[in-house]
């Protein structure tokens, strides 16, 4: 007889055996017996634990067959590796140095900086060392003394792994630190007893090696590790039987040597002990392995590029699955550009803690890219067009209802927008959603009634003082219209698109920016109750949101930088092409009231 009374849809141990039990109830043969007794209801704890056990066992075992559900490092790791995804390894934090040695024979005519050459750092009281790549030959002399040029020196230690190869008993060439940095991988051969020695590249492709290729390929390997894997003797030359592999690496401790600034050497150099050491620029761009999220994101996406930047978004896939120290990314064609500029493609890159994108990283990644997009596209690198959003908002509460003063409820309604900074903005092609914030002002406690919030845009401007400039400043957001023309003088509370903090002209104090509401922006300043204008200095376009100032001169202004604001047209803000949207904390002023319900 069927048991209609199992449940099929929980994984519950209570579940499964009432279902047991109201199953043999129904049986003529178990009608009068106890099921609560001792002996059968032990038998019905181990049919349900084993019916549990099973279930759950049967329910991991499905979503790791899955990347979107897989949840265990192997799993995820082994389906990328299907759609030939190398997760990004741990990053070895690097630093440029200059290296001053004087030697204690002077007739010496150079200084070999060996690979591997350790120099010591301490970060936040931990010490780190850091070791060359290469082998660098000092030959410039210079009082006595040999200068190096830029000496590039990463954090971490070098390890070597040995494996005989047997190909009656094939091995897997694993290299066993998880910590190591893919990029610093070599690997050198010995056949023949040792007579012969083959260094070995890594190739990322099959494209281009035949048989004879020294080459060799990374994969990710259970446990959380890499694996080295040789060809075939069709794509890539095969290691001989009984040859020697040694697979030497650099370790990493992640992101936490950055910032690493005064070096010491840990030993002689080419047996000299007079070393001075010049850092040229502190530790940077050391990062963790990928993670989980990050390889289920980034694996589908890699597979569907296959190594080639064709649409704009394989720029963007390409470039944040090999750089990690990348926060993010966007590209778009030069039919979108303002001027339109056809044939190129428009790469913007925001890195983690660094302001525009250095120049070196420029070359590195245009290098990067030209090698995989057509002959006909080039690469065009933008700096991140940065606007900011001003968030005026007085927020009411019911003092009844709360035990928090109103600095207390200002300070959490400031973490609430912050939050949904973090959050919901601060990368491209983000939209600010005006009811979405004012929903997080409103779940700032229990006593808050409501708030009445404004947005404005905001840029940063730091002119030259006292220069004559002209000047574009784009929103890339459609402006406000719905203002009355303003005449040349007119109350200061009067509302406008366009306006700024106090800045100093001709010796005028206190002067801001002010559209008119017909397209012209000028320089007024405060005369009791009014504002004055002094002189017309640019214009606006509402549509485009493109601010224009011609011969702008500022002779001081309040702070580090002049802001520009603008009221946009619409409350919800979206970011187009290179623009990244952000609140930060100068921005946002909170006004609290109390009232009594």
């Amino acid at each position: 007889m069927a048991n209609s009374s199992i449940i099929l849809t929980q994984l519950d141990f209570a579940s499964y055996k009432t279902s047991l039990k109201a199953y043999l109830q129904e049986q003529t043969e178990f009608k009068d017996y106890d099921f609560d007794s001792s002996n059968m209801s032990v038998l019905m704890d181990l049919l349900a634990y084993n019916t549990y056990q099973n279930a759950f066992y049967m329910n991991m075992v499905g979503n790791e067959m899955f990347l979107d559900s897989a949840r265990l490092r192997d799993s995820v790791v082994s389906h990328a590796k299907e759609l030939n995804y190398l997760p990004r390894s741990f990053t070895s934090s690097k630093a440029k140095v200059q290296l001053r040695i004087t030697p204690t024979d002077t007739t010496k005519n150079s200084v070999v900086v060996p690979k591997g050459t350790t120099f010591i750092s301490r970060v936040n009281d931990f010490s780190y060392t850091f070791t060359t790549n290469e082998n660098v030959v000092l030959t410039t002399k210079t009082n006595s003394s040999f200068v190096s040029e830029s000496i590039d020196i990463y954090e971490g230690v070098y390890l070597t792994d040995t494996y005989a190869v047997d190909y009656g008993n094939p091995l897997i060439y694993k290299i066993n630190n998880k910590t190591v940095d893919i990029s610093s991988v070599t690997v050198t051969i010995l056949e023949d007893n040792g007579s012969t020695t083959l260094e070995y590249s890594r190739a990322t492709s099959l494209f281009g090696h035949d048989e004879n290729a020294k080459v060799f390929f990374l994969q990710p390997a259970v446990g959380d590790i890499y694996e080295v894997v040789f060809g075939d003797g069709v794509v890539g030359r095969k290691p001989k039987n009984n040859s020697i592999v040694v697979i030497e690496y650099r370790t990493s401790n992640g992101e936490l040597p950055n910032g690493a600034f005064r070096f010491i050497n840990a030993a002689r150099i080419d047996n000299e002990a007079n070393v001075a050491i010049t850092t040229l620029s502190a530790a940077a761009d050391g990062t963790v392995a990928e993670d989980l999220n990050s390889i289920k994101f980034n694996a589908p996406r890699a597979f569907t590029t296959q190594e080639r930047a064709v649409t704009a978004e394989d720029y963007e896939n390409l470039l944040k699955a090999n750089y990690p120290e990348i926060n993010a990314v966007t590209a778009y064609g030069g039919e979108d550009a303002t001027p339109p500029q056809f044939g190129r493609i428009f790469v913007s890159v925001d890195l983690t803690d660094v302001d525009g994108l250095p120049k070196i990283k420029e070359d590195e990644y245009r290098r990067f890219l030209r090698s995989r997009s057509s002959v006909a596209m080039e690469p065009l690198f933008v700096t991140p067009d940065y606007t900011y959003l001003k968030i005026d908002s007085t927020v009411r509460y019911n003092i009844n209802r709360t035990g928090l003063n109103p600095e207390d409820l200002r300070a959490y309604a400031i973490d609430a927008i912050l939050n949904y900074a973090s959050t919901n903005l601060n990368s491209f092609a983000k939209t600010f959603r005006y009811s979405k914030m004012v929903q997080a002002i409103d779940a700032t406690d229990a006593s808050v009634i409501s708030n009445e919030t404004e947005v404005n845009l905001v840029k940063y401007l730091t002119p030259d003082l006292g220069v004559p400039l002209n000047l574009t400043i784009d929103f890339k957001s459609p402006l406000t219209q719905e203002i009355p023309l303003l005449g040349d003088e007119h109350p200061i509370i009067d509302v406008h698109g366009i306006t700024s903090t106090p800045f100093t002209y001709t010796g005028i104090q206190n002067c801001i920016l002010e559209d008119n509401g017909d397209g012209v922006v000028r320089i007024v300043t405060p005369v009791g109750a009014n504002h004055k204008k002094i002189v017309d200095v640019g214009t606006v376009d509402y549509d485009t949101g493109v601010v224009r100032l011609t011969n702008f001169t500022v002779q001081n202004y309040i702070g580090t930088s002049l802001k520009i604001y603008a009221e946009p047209r619409s409350r919800d803000i979206t970011a187009i092409q290179n623009v990244i949207l952000n609140i930060i904390e100068p921005d946002v002023n909170i006004t609290i009231e109390q009232i009594r319900e």
